[in-house]
Order: structure tokens, then sequence, then C-alpha cells
């Protein structure tokens, strides 16, 4: 079965909105109306009531190539049998704080302890 174009769909919702409206609610039947549009999409449309094949649309042209990537470097070796990597070291403090007395790290600007600003 061919799609309905619109003119044969309001022609079907009007068919069914008159039928129920003329059996349950004579007084509120909005399927005639939509009978009467209908009927004259149906006529502008030129008598047909299904829709009218799409023709094919022009042609994308090839698919885009990507750049290959560069291959990924090898991996590293992983270290021997028993021999455990250190975790990288931290910078060592460098000073106290004067309100505290918790060391501070190099360049440290306030105490991560109090809060205090630190005096150079």
């Amino acid at each position: 079965m061919a799609p309905l174009s619109t003119a044969g769909q309001v022609l079907v919702i009007g068919g069914v909105l008159t039928v129920v409206g003329l059996l349950f609610a004579p007084l509120l039947c909005i399927g005639i109306p939509l009978l009467i549009v209908g009927l004259i999409l149906v006529v502008a449309e030129g008598g047909r009531t299904g829709r009218a094949p799409m023709p094919p649309g022009p042609g994308y042209g090839a698919a885009y190539q990507y750049p290959q990537y560069p291959s990924m470097p090898p991996a590293a070796a992983p270290p021997p049998q028993g021999q455990i990597p250190s975790p990288p070291s931290t910078l060592p403090p460098s000073s106290a704080c004067a309100n505290c007395g918790s060391s501070l790290m190099p360049g440290a600007s306030f105490c991560v302890n109090c809060g205090a600003p630190v005096r150079r």
C-alpha cells in the first residue's frame, strides 16, 4: 500500500471523525469540515491521494579519505622482575611556618596547615 498524501490523510481522518461525530455528538462534528478540506487538497494535487515517488538525489561523490595517523611509539620495556620502580620524589620542604611550625614547600605563598601568609 502506497503512503497517503496529506490530502489522503485528511480525507481518512475526516471520514472517521464524521462517522464518530454523527453517531455520538452530532453538534460537535468536526469531520465534515475536514472532508471538505481533504477534497479541496485532492483537487489541488491533481486528483491523486498517494505520494509521488521521490526522485533520486544527486550523488555525494567519493567518501572522504582521512589521513593515516602516525604509528604509536613502542611501549617502554617493563622493569625486570624483582625491581620495583620508585615513585617520583616530592620536593623537600624548605622552611617552617612562623605561625604553626609546619613545614613549607618551596615557592609556597601560604601555609597549607594554617593558611598564614609566608614571610620571605
